[in-house]
């Protein structure tokens, strides 16, 4: 009786042991297939992000093959004088007035915002710059105190925007945040030149910070014609959703209100859960 009983002890322990064995290599099982759809789902928004981004390069490319690239003007010797006074005789002016109206329609995109007797030439390509960076990782996120950070964001872009529109900052306290530094700036910077863009002759943009229940918030406001205008540039407004997606990435909000004729206001909430 009692080798029985052992051995349907030994019984009951080996099934046990077996049953163990049966729940790990099923948890197992499910953890492995949880990490492979994880994988997967990083694999394809890497592939879109990716595809992205060589659409754009090719759009890029595109643009670049169609624009007639024009050499410079050489300046002709002045030689009819010259010869005026050893013939006698006129020589028929030449007419070169196409050549000229093309030369003077050949503008570059790359110039903006002539002022007076100035030029001034404004390195930009927020969309190009955007992209590549909203297809890269942020990777970790840094603190940051926001008065600071937009203090120093202000006096590097007052040279980056035409001459005719002024900044007009209010900075007051707002709690610490953490974004990434480098793609945050870009985003912000270039929502203000697009602000600006909306700005015709003298204007004024207004950037503000503040402390609102407990989140920091920067307002990017002007007294331009308003976003959504008629002839507003299919540039600015992809660079508005590129800017808008980078900064959702940083667990940042994005409202805009936008008065045609009267101007817009862009407000930017980060919340202070670090």
């Amino acid at each position: 009786m009692a080798q029985s009983n052992y051995s349907f002890t030994a019984f009951e322990r080996e099934r046990m042991i077996w049953i163990a064995v049966v729940v790990v290599l099923t948890f197992l099982c499910i953890t492995i297939d949880v990490l492979r759809r994880r994988q997967q789902k990083r694999g394809r928004k890497s592939y879109n992000a990716q595809k992205e981004k060589i659409n754009y390069l090719e759009d890029k490319v595109r643009e670049l093959e169609e624009i007639q690239v024009k050499p410079s003007k050489v300046n002709k010797p002045k030689i009819q004088d010259e010869i005026i006074e050893m013939s006698g005789e006129y020589l028929p002016e030449i007419e070169d007035s196409k050549t000229d109206l093309q030369d003077e329609a050949y503008t570059s995109s790359r110039l903006m915002g002539v002022h007076g007797d100035s030029l001034k030439v404004i390195e930009n390509d927020d969309v190009g710059e955007l992209t590549m960076v909203s297809t890269h990782n942020f990777g970790k996120l840094k603190e940051i105190q926001p008065q600071e950070f937009m203090e120093e964001l202000i006096d590097d872009l007052k040279d980056k925007i035409p001459e005719n529109v002024s900044i007009d900052s209010q900075i007051g306290g707002a709690p610490k945040v953490k974004v990434n530094p480098n793609s945050f700036t870009k985003a912000i910077n270039a929502l203000i030149r697009c602000s600006a863009h909306t700005i015709e002759g003298n204007g004024k943009i207004t950037i503000s910070l503040y402390a609102s229940l407990g989140e920091a918030q920067i307002s990017i406001s002007d007294n331009g014609r308003g976003w959504g205008y008629d002839g507003q540039s299919t540039e600015d407004i992809k660079t508005l959703d590129l800017a808008k997606k980078i900064l959702k990435a940083q667990n940042a909000t994005f409202d805009m209100n936008a008065q045609k004729g009267k101007g817009t206001e862009m407000v930017i909430s980060i919340s202070n859960k670090l």
